[in-house]
């Protein structure tokens, strides 16, 4: 029994069309795995972007506690309280940074990779 089958048919679904498939498909997994890479590394560079907050906090109080221990000076005293709100503004920037890259890049990075 033969099977006839339709010109139009086999050029859409052409061993050329096959090979074209199978690349984009490739460049597809490519993507994701990159994209995966990506996501893994933000995830890293949050995590240690909020450690690195934490020791300049720990750094700041620190810096506060010597500022009242030089009470008697006032202008180590002032420059050290000074220095200190700097600081605190500081890292009050970089945990809104942290926060904001983790919302935004990371939350619709692994959105994207997942849908």
């Amino acid at each position: 029994m033969r099977v006839a089958v339709d010109f139009e048919e086999c050029l859409k679904d052409s061993p050329r069309f096959r090979a074209a498939l199978e690349e984009v498909e490739g460049d597809v997994t490519e993507l994701e795995l990159k994209l995966d890479k990506l996501v893994k590394l933000c995830i890293a560079m949050i995590d240690t972007g909020k450690a690195f907050c934490a020791a300049n906090k720990q750094f700041m109080n620190g810096i506060r506690d010597l500022a009242h221990y030089s009470n008697k000076d006032v202008l180590v005293e002032t420059s050290l309280t000074k220095f200190s709100g700097s600081l605190q503004e500081m890292i009050n920037y970089h945990t809104t940074l942290f926060d904001q890259t983790s919302r935004s890049i990371k939350a619709q990075l692994q959105t994207f990779v997942k849908e």
